[in-house]
């Protein structure tokens, strides 16, 4: 299942929504049509607010949608890894993609901060210069409670923060390899490992090389070659067929759910 459509970008960030995105991403297989969607989820989060409810609604459609449709690979990799650290992984990395403003703070400040950490304060000056004023107590408050609740930032005292540097399971590089590359491809390890994203996400460069040789285990990399200049992988197949691989039965209700004709309030 390709995805073609071109991504909302957006340069402010708020309403980091990781457990709403969690409860309510896998409805998309079902809903995957942005109205049907938004109303599942205005009918099931525990909002007392109407207001609030549509909001919610609002703001994952149009974060995690591609084109008409809702993302449903994501929707795909929610149901099948539900609330775990995969799951959160996965999510991390889409939030990263739809929100480019995270992506920023990810990869210029959180990345780059020391061992020791940093404090509350630094994510301030950094900002500050980048929203023109605009919102930086909100887009830190939100940033931070992103970072910390998708396992990227830990808080040993009060306003002092420290990045979380770690291999991601195997099953989220998967689906980021998916992700990342749609087609078969070769791709060298120095221009993947150098991705912002991947800065972003906080996985270490050392952990790429075994990350990679159990991605050929699994089947998803056809070969890792090492020439005098180059270290470079080919990957096994489409972006697709890898995430059929991964998630069999759910990326099958995602196929079914694209089968599915717009609804009258979509055909605009």
């Amino acid at each position: 299942m390709e995805q073609t459509a071109v991504r909302t970008r957006r340069t402010y960030f708020n309403h980091p929504l990781i457990e709403e995105s969690l409860e309510c991403l896998p409805a998309a297989l079902r809903y995957p049509d942005l109205p049907s969607f938004r109303d599942y989820v205005v009918e099931h989060v525990p909002q007392n607010s109407l207001k609030g409810r549509q909001r919610i609604a609002r703001n994952l459609a149009q974060r995690f949608s591609e084109g008409a449709q809702m993302n449903l690979a994501l929707a795909a990799a929610i149901a099948r890894f539900g609330d775990s650290r995969i799951g959160r992984e996965i999510l991390y990395f889409e939030l990263l993609r739809a929100m480019p403003l995270l992506e920023e703070i990810a990869t210029l400040w959180l990345a780059e901060l020391p061992e020791e950490g940093a404090a509350r304060s630094s994510l301030i000056a950094f900002l500050e210069p980048r929203l023109a004023g605009r919102s930086v107590e909100k887009v830190t408050k939100d940033s931070l409670t992103t970072f910390k609740q998708c396992g990227k930032l830990r808080s040993p005292k009060i306003a002092w923060f420290q990045p979380v540097w770690a291999p991601p399971p195997l099953e989220a590089f998967l689906y980021v390899l998916a992700r990342l590359y749609p087609e078969r491809s070769m791709v060298r390890v120095d221009l993947f490992s150098g991705l912002p994203v991947l800065r972003a996400l906080l996985w270490a460069r050392p952990a790429l090389e075994e990350l990679l040789r159990r991605a050929e285990q699994a089947g998803h990399v056809s070969k890792i070659t090492r020439l005098d200049q180059y270290h470079q992988f080919t990957l096994a197949g489409t972006g697709a067929e890898r995430l059929r691989l991964l998630m069999p039965e759910q990326m099958a209700a995602a196929e079914r759910a694209t089968q599915f004709e717009l609804t009258p309030s979509e055909g605009r």
